[in-house]
């Protein structure tokens, strides 16, 4: 029996986070810096005795089942969507299921959704037996959030879950260029060594709709300078890690933090504010919060000796540190023989 695997990075957003939302980037350009980290959304497919279509996500404990053409009890809407919308892709076969899993929860501003998306659908494609281009694939992610599902947000999680590595990313009108920062690794390994990655807990202003806030914020017109502020950092920060300047790297987070929080009132709740306030007060060069803002996880830039003191004080506050690596690669699928007698009980 033939196992279907794959697997799609998250990612830690650096710059420019804003400016790959629409309506900004179709009308003045956007551009992100991030880079994927060895945190991954998870998917296996494999044949099953009893029809139909089963999806059983284990870390929140959920199954779906496709009831009919289009209608699924459950609640996993993202997976569900992703089938939905490439029904062509789907196992010539009586039933199978989708197991998978997420290295981080939801919420977590490391783009986990998108990276679901993403998994989901090189583990399709791989199941047919086709490859697919990979902006292709990138935007065929975007659509099926933002315009099948209605999930507000832009594009950077779509394009760093497929292409992955330490880049940045133009967004335009007509097309996205994906521009590769590093070819020499050691400004990297440097980066990561002076990095703490912190899970502060589950966003607390989620009901608020972060994202819609921001948006409407730029197109009532107040924030349209601010975007143009966070944008211009993306560049410095190129060449500053380009350069291997990674302390100028860590104070440009501060400078470019204190700007995105000017973007929504809702960005930095009391308790991040708190938290970023400890991690400087040990010797934090800067950070910030990953993606929308009002929980998640946090990054922080520090030198490599108050590296320990930072992460002691953060531990001690109620932060949960997690340690990362940074990777080059985005999602990638493989297949893999298991002998037919060994059976995978749906519940096990």
């Amino acid at each position: 029996m033939k196992i279907y695997k794959a697997r799609a990075p998250m990612r830690i957003g650096f710059f420019g986070g804003g400016t790959d939302v629409s309506p900004y980037a179709e009308e003045y350009g956007g551009k992100v810096l991030n880079c994927t980290i060895n945190l991954y959304v998870r998917c296996m497919l494999t044949t099953s005795n009893t029809p139909g279509i089963l999806i059983r996500s284990l870390d929140l404990q959920e199954v779906s089942r496709q009831v009919s053409e289009r209608e699924w009890d459950g609640k996993l809407t993202l997976p569900q969507a992703v089938l939905d919308a490439l029904p062509q892709l789907r196992p010539a076969t009586a039933g199978y299921k989708i197991t998978m899993f997420s290295d981080a929860p939801p919420g977590s501003g490391l783009g986990s959704s998108s990276a679901l998306v993403v998994s989901m659908l090189k583990l399709l494609y791989a199941v047919a037996g086709q490859s697919a281009d990979p902006h292709q694939l990138a935007e065929l992610a975007y659509r099926i959030e933002r315009v099948d599902l209605g999930i507000p947000g832009g594009r950077q999680d779509q394009y760093s879950a497929v292409f992955g590595g330490m880049c940045v990313y133009h967004f335009g009108r007509d097309r996205v260029i994906v521009e590769p920062v590093l070819s020499d690794q050691t400004a990297l390994l440097e980066l990561e060594s002076c990095l703490i990655l912190g899970y502060i807990g589950d966003r607390q202003l989620l009901s608020r709709h972060l994202m819609t806030d921001q948006v409407q914020r730029l197109v009532k017109g107040d924030t349209l300078r601010l975007h143009h502020e966070t944008k211009a950092f993306v560049d410095i920060a190129a060449r500053l890690l380009r350069e291997q300047r990674i302390a100028d790297f860590g104070r440009l987070l501060h400078d470019a933090w204190e700007v995105k929080k000017a973007f929504s009132p809702h960005i930095a709740p009391p308790i991040v504010e708190e938290v970023y306030a400890l991690a400087r007060k040990h010797g934090a060069w800067g950070g910030k919060i990953s993606g929308a803002g009002g929980g998640g996880f946090m990054v922080f830039a520090c030198p490599f000796d108050r590296r320990l003191a930072v992460e002691r004080a953060l531990t001690e506050a109620g932060v949960i540190v997690r340690p990362f690596s940074f990777v080059n690669h985005g999602v990638q699928s493989w297949v893999v023989e298991e002998p037919d007698e060994v059976s995978h009980p749906v519940g096990q």
